[in-house]
């Protein structure tokens, strides 16, 4: 029943999205475009489902068929992203899905004015495996949070993200920032620790900067978290985090952010937590190549133990181009994620290339390695593969394809 009704929601908030993309009046110059796109890979991996024990490896495939269409405007930039996805094994037959799992993202930016904007951005993913994020997404080695929570619960949960962001230049070098929230997990599987149960988070967050030049500026914000749970015995929670926060461009091509400040977090019947909150980010371009870096720690919530926590860890990533057409990557991340009586880690990392054939088809090849450990007091807070103490760990030897082309464009006045 709870996966039926976020089905719908879902499709809600796409008729939404459509809705929004309609162009508004007259406008000059308006471009729609829809692009058909398929991805298929090869693999094999020494761990399939990511167990603690009694690992099983195989070969496999996964398959990813989709579409992506968007609308520009000179007042509006509208997208919608769609996928699903299929794997097959050669002899773990009993693994082999298909239509089963999606993900659906949804961007819309509005120039209401020369001076205020409005960005809109919806994310669905639903029942993947581990091995479809492994090998098809694009987060893929360093995985951002959500994905990373989703890898922690061994993909027996589901998503939904939303946002809305609400920004103004005031003048004389004053800009503010308005933003809400909302992120949705369900339980997938049938274990104690997921199947059932319902995760809900929510907050807005305000912020405003004054730019000293082009290059520096430095504003204060806070940010509010409202946490809900559908498991019984589980309170709710909130926390308050106001932040400093610094923009830095040292030079044209060195980028630094920072925000930090006291998050006061409150569980009901449980009082009151004062910890440190903080985030950096550093972004590196060079002749060939680009490198990001992000680091922190924050109020979040656990899914796999479905309360209120935390999350710290660092991630990064470098792309060079060998030539015009080779690029070479490599990154990896380190996400910890801890709440009252459960606490877990997860390590990944990868190198990888890609071939661009020609503006269709590209090719390419990665290794990809995850590393699991989850400890709890409670036994039913871990998935069923997972043990409790014990590392999981899974390589990932990956070799496919992508093709995406344009299939319909339509512009007009």
């Amino acid at each position: 029943m709870i996966m039926r009704t976020r089905n719908h929601s879902g499709l809600l908030l796409i008729a939404a999205f459509l809705v929004l993309a309609i162009p508004a009046g007259a406008r000059a110059d308006n471009l729609f475009r829809l692009f058909p796109e398929f991805q298929a890979n090869g693999f094999y991996g020494d761990n399939i489902g990511m167990r603690s024990s009694n690992e099983i490896g195989d070969f496999g495939t996964t398959m990813a068929a989709g579409f992506f269409l968007d609308y520009t405007s000179e007042a509006r930039y509208a997208a919608l992203h769609y996928d699903t996805f299929a794997q097959l094994f050669l002899h773990r037959t009993q693994f082999d899905r298909a239509g089963q799992g999606q993900s659906v993202s949804a961007v819309d930016d509005e120039n209401l004015s020369a001076t205020t904007k409005l960005h809109f951005y919806d994310f669905f993913y639903r029942d993947a495996p581990t091995e479809v994020a492994v090998t098809t997404s694009d987060q893929s080695p360093a995985f951002n949070t959500v994905l990373t929570q989703l890898l922690l619960s061994n993909f027996q949960q589901s998503v939904n993200h939303f946002s809305a962001v609400l920004s103004h230049a005031w003048g004389r070098g004053w800009t503010s920032e308005l933003s809400v929230h909302q992120t949705t997990f369900w339980g997938n599987g049938n274990n104690s620790a997921n199947g059932g149960t319902t995760t809900y988070g929510q907050g807005a967050s305000t912020t405003n900067e004054y730019h000293f030049t082009d290059r520096f500026a430095l504003g204060a914000g806070y940010r509010y978290y409202d946490f809900q749970f559908s498991a019984p015995g589980k309170p709710d929670a909130q926390a308050h985090w106001p932040f400093a926060l610094a923009n830095w461009y040292p030079t044209k091509n060195l980028y630094l952010s920072g925000t930090a400040g006291i998050a006061i977090t409150h569980t009901q019947g449980m009082g009151y937590k004062e910890n440190f909150a903080g985030i950096a980010l550093v972004e590196y371009s060079f002749h060939r190549g680009h490198l990001s870096i992000w680091g922190g720690q924050e109020p979040a919530l656990v899914t796999a133990g479905g309360g209120l926590g935390k999350i710290r860890g660092v991630r990064g990533n470098l792309v060079y181009d060998i030539t015009q057409r080779l690029t070479g990557s490599v990154g990896g991340a380190f996400e910890n994620s801890s709440g009252t009586g459960f606490n877990a880690d997860l390590a990944s990392w990868g190198v990888g290339l890609n071939q661009r054939v020609n503006k269709y088809v590209n090719v390419y090849a990665r290794f990809v390695q995850l590393r699991v450990t989850e400890t709890s007091s409670n036994e039913d807070l871990i998935p069923t593969a997972f043990q409790n103490g014990k590392q999981a760990v899974g390589d990932y030897y990956i070799l496919g394809f992508n093709v995406s082309f344009e299939a319909f464009r339509w512009s007009w006045q």
